[in-house]
């Protein structure tokens, strides 16, 4: 049975080849240049064939020697990569405790200056009640001293 393929122009088999016996595969048709801009040979094959310039689609990728996909990780890149988590894990796990430590201590010195804090302001308060003007005034009166007035009178020369 012969068909007849308009973008190539010439009558073949089914088998793939020319009425001459010269053998052409059925899956790549050439485009007339008035339909294309260059000589490229496009993929009549639909999905999951594999193109012209021999890359495989990701879906359909060679299988290995035993039939079997190629494994996404080695079993030594899995045990590298698990020591690598592994570690990762333990310097985390090492600096989480370290600042727990590092604030049970800031907390225990922030405890210490707020008592501190409180000790000076009653030695403060204690102090400056001992040395106020009203408690200055008590004690000199019970000593037997008497206010002189304002300590230095204004003087007013008339030259």
């Amino acid at each position: 049975m012969l068909i007849h393929s308009p973008a190539v122009g010439s009558m073949r088999s089914r088998t793939g080849r020319n009425p001459g016996g010269t053998a052409r595969p059925l899956n790549r048709v050439i485009v007339p240049q008035s339909r294309r801009g260059d000589d490229r040979i496009r993929n009549s094959n639909g999905p999951g064939s594999t193109p012209v310039n021999g890359k495989q689609n990701r879906r359909n990728r060679p299988k290995t020697r035993t039939g079997r996909k190629k494994l996404l990780w080695s079993p030594t890149r899995l045990i590298l990569f698990s020591l690598a988590m592994g570690l990762a894990g333990t310097l985390y796990l090492t600096h989480v405790f370290q600042t727990q430590g590092i604030l049970r201590e800031v907390q225990q010195l922030r405890r210490e200056y707020e008592r501190v804090a409180r000790v000076h302001a009653d030695v403060r308060r204690n102090y400056d009640r001992m040395t106020g003007p009203a408690e200055v005034y008590r004690r000199a009166g019970s000593l037997g001293m008497v206010s002189g007035g304002a300590a230095d009178p204004v003087i007013i020369r008339e030259d």
